[in-house]
């Protein structure tokens, strides 16, 4: 998985905010009023994640490494995740 290909899919897809101040770029998302960190990203992350970061982010992102995958490239929608996001929390 490219970090550019997650980095849109946060931001364009999810609609998440992102907070660049700190050593590490934050991601949040405000679902039903209450803000949610979700995730981070170095600052210097380029190409493709490593398997054991990208499982990582799916835990944090509370998706399987296939979920993650299909958020990606399109066949799960943000309504989808947004739904699967609080049925886990």
């Amino acid at each position: 998985m490219d970090v550019r290909e997650l980095r849109r899919t946060l931001l364009r897809k999810l609609h998440a905010i992102e907070d660049r101040k700190a050593h590490h770029i934050f991601f949040f998302f405000e679902i039903g009023g209450r803000l949610y960190r979700a995730t981070k990203l170095s600052h210097g992350a380029r190409g493709q994640l490593a398997p054991s970061l990208a499982s990582l982010i799916a835990r944090q992102l509370k998706l399987s490494n296939e979920e993650l995958d299909r958020l990606v490239e399109c066949p799960l929608s943000e309504e989808e995740y947004f739904r699967l996001w609080l049925d886990r929390d």
